[in-house]
């Protein structure tokens, strides 16, 4: 099978893992739901299917559930508008409001303890340490999913090898991608993409090449001299016209928790060599300290260089294990070598990530791929232009793009793609078909993460109360298949939409309390566009 970069205009089909050793019989269970990817997204699925009495297996590769919130990343701090937000996120962000605080490391063991107790409430069983390996299909279905036994390393990295090939074989009749990779989605050959789409591929303002931010850095190996070559990191490839489409996603950085030298675990001194990779980091310490943002616990988009690798993140989604080994492994070296280079005496605050050496061990994936569905969410359904008749859930959030890489604008460097836009209205209703690949490419599959959307789209969205609303949504219509037999594309409509308003999800926006969200936002826009000079590149 092949795998190929779409840019956001085409399907591709999974590749598959490089053959391993194989357990002589890999163990067997059935549910009547399987859930792979055991995120917050994962667990509201699982938890809104077994409250209708059916029996759910959960197929998580790391040590625990939630991802991203049970890696301590604060349920509210992406929910600026509850108002409307329903259902078991509703619950969620009444436990975040009442663990409180500054620091994530309460609510990491708080929410990590609560997913888990979830699970065992509701009867979940949950396969840890163990990811996709191969999926069976028939007749426009998936029959089973093969899964490999591969334990991440201490500090949470993804091992590049399995320690046991086809360890497990999940058999289900309705199947939920709700991983950040969407590699279930991908290997049961349902079309998805990646990168950004031209802006003219769905007539949207803010898609494909677009806001450069320009520094005062010399690009090129030898300084003032293009014929040298540029430095490492600078992406080689021409930039392209504005609005055109490009295979660079947002950046991935993780979210680390900083305390004063001597108050925490130190930040290991990188393990190689790294002056010529980082000589740009070096040449912007020295012409300006404020190009360089470090340390920092998400990411400066301010800088020229922050959390993550210039572009490095693209090449993710469609790796094999091996690879993203590798590419997780140079984000935590890059980790260590911006300490070095800056003299940051900054240290790990103890406790935070108590299993992976007080290093989180999730890398903060903002977005992936995007499946191409009955339905394609668009910016236009975000600025309420469309009419959605079937509502799952309300998203809320700007266009938030993290700077996607760094490219070369009238001789100096420069980052591209950054975008901080609020179109909507108020919040926006996603559509249940965006949830559903088409009904000739897989008929039993929900996919509420790495959903039908543009890159556009899906940067609003990609937000994890966003993630858990659809997640639960996922799993109530999970059920809707499974009681009326029919494909997920098939169900009753009717009765749906009056299971998840029975659950408490809130599906129509009443027009009103939106503007303290919108004040908020500018205010923030106002401050993160201050050191902004923005320039159109050379084409």
């Amino acid at each position: 099978m092949k795998k190929g970069f779409c840019a956001g205009l085409t399907g591709c089909v999974l590749f598959l893992a490089a053959a391993l050793p194989a357990a002589s019989e890999p163990a067997l269970y059935e549910a009547d739901v399987c859930v792979y990817g055991g995120t917050a997204s994962g667990v509201m699925a699982g938890v809104a299917a077994a409250r209708a009495g059916r029996s759910v297996v959960i197929a998580e590769p790391s040590r625990w559930l939630g991802g991203m919130v049970g890696g301590g990343l604060r349920v509210s701090i992406d929910c600026k508008y509850p108002r409307d937000i329903g259902g078991l996120t509703k619950m969620m962000l009444e436990e975040d409001d009442r663990i409180g605080g500054e620091s994530p490391h309460d609510r990491q063991k708080a929410f990590r303890d609560l997913f888990r107790g979830l699970a065992e409430t509701h009867g979940l069983q949950v396969l840890y340490e163990h990811r996709l390996g191969s999926v069976e299909t028939a007749g426009g279905r998936i029959v089973s999913i093969t899964l490999d036994y591969a334990p991440p390393g201490t500090d949470g990295c993804p091992a590049a090898e399995a320690t046991v090939q086809a360890a497990a074989r999940v058999r289900a009749r309705v199947f939920i991608d709700a991983s950040y990779e969407g590699d279930l989605m991908a290997g049961a050959g349902v079309p998805w993409c990646v990168g950004r789409e031209s802006a003219a591929a769905y007539s949207e303002s803010l898609a494909g090449v677009r806001n450069f931010r320009s520094f005062d850095l010399d690009p090129y190996v030898r300084p003032g001299d293009p014929s040298s070559g540029l430095l490492p990191m600078i992406d080689p490839e021409p930039v392209g016209p504005a609005g055109s489409a490009s295979r660079h996603t947002m950046a991935y950085n993780f979210r680390l928790q900083f305390v004063g030298p001597g108050e925490g675990r130190p930040v290991p001194a990188p393990s190689g060599e790294y002056a010529a990779r980082y000589e740009l980091v070096r040449r912007a310490l020295e012409s300006n300290r404020a190009f360089v943002g470090w340390p920092n616990g998400n990411y400066n988009r301010q800088s020229v260089i922050s959390g993550g690798i210039p572009g490095r993140q693209s090449g993710y989604a469609e790796a094999d294990w091996r690879e993203r080994s590798a590419i997780w492994r140079e984000w935590i070296e890059h980790v260590r070598i911006m300490h070095a280079l800056t003299g940051s005496t900054q240290t790990l605050k103890p406790g935070e990530y108590p299993d992976s050496e007080d290093f989180p061990s999730q890398l903060y994936i903002r977005l992936a791929r995007r499946m191409r569905g009955a339905y394609v969410m668009t910016q236009h359904d975000l600025a309420l232009e469309t009419r959605i008749d079937d509502p799952v859930g309300l998203g809320f959030y700007f266009v938030d793009i993290y700077p996607c890489r760094l490219v070369v604008v009238d001789g100096k460097v420069a980052t591209e793609g950054e975008t901080n836009e609020l179109v909507s209205p108020g919040p926006y209703p996603i559509a249940y078909r965006s949830l559903t690949p088409k009904r000739g490419d897989c008929r039993n599959l929900l996919v509420p993460v790495c959903l039908s959307a543009s890159h556009v789209a899906l940067s609003s969205m990609r937000m994890e109360p966003t993630y858990m609303i659809l997640g639960e949504s996922a799993g109530i219509a999970a059920v809707r298949a499974l009681e009326e037999d029919a494909a997920v594309q098939d169900i009753d409509l009717p009765r749906y939409l009056a299971a998840l308003i029975e659950a408490g999800q809130v599906l129509h926006w009443d027009g009103t309390s939106y503007d303290d969200f919108r004040r908020g936002w500018l205010k923030w826009k106002a401050k993160q566009d201050q050191p902004a000079e923005t320039f159109e590149p050379e084409t």
